[in-house]
């Protein structure tokens, strides 16, 4: 049985239950996804909770980070970024690591908490790429149009996640 665990921020925390169900289609019968993300989650979550995580010996683990730890309000910075993801990845054991890597999204300006950045963004996407392998990322904006996000431009779509399904079981068949 290939075990498929989602870890990570909220763009993999809004993968609702017929998302799941239709991945695990597209990915085969003896095929059971797991949802372990948290929407605000950063990448210090997730090294704190990867080590007991990744005891439970999974086949590929799709990665969700970044979106969160450059928001203005939290600024990991990207050396601490890069050194949570290491951890991460160490903690997965034989798990083979998928980056669901967030889109670029609509700077909106947060009265008080500031803005999010694509140009800082895309610097935590990099890391994140470049830990996983750049065959081993989905570019999700490269499968979703203009309007594949939610008002607070940061978030996907239902529509953009049912696009993003057939490219992500691709990617994760491909590490299976």
């Amino acid at each position: 049985m290939t075990r498929v665990m989602l870890f990570g921020d909220s763009m993999l925390a809004r993968f609702t239950k017929p998302h799941i169900h239709r991945l695990e289609h597209e990915l085969g019968l003896d095929t059971t996804v797991f949802n372990c993300a948290a929407g605000g989650w950063d990448s210090a979550d997730g090294a704190a909770r990867a080590a007991h995580l990744g005891r439970l010996n999974w086949s590929v683990v799709v990665l969700s980070f970044g979106a969160n730890d450059c928001a203005p309000w939290k600024r990991v910075p990207l050396d601490r970024f890069t050194s949570n993801i290491a951890t991460i990845l160490s903690a997965l054991g034989s798990a083979r690591p998928v980056a669901f890597l967030p889109p670029s999204i609509r700077e909106v300006d947060r009265p008080g908490l500031g803005m999010r950045t694509n140009d800082e963004l895309d610097a935590y996407r990099d890391v994140l790429r470049a830990a996983v392998g750049p065959e081993a990322s989905l570019e999700t904006g490269a499968h979703i149009d203009a309007d594949g996000l939610e008002a607070d431009g940061l978030h996907l779509t239902s529509a953009s996640y049912r696009r993003l399904i057939p490219a992500l079981a691709r990617v994760v068949s491909a590490r299976v």
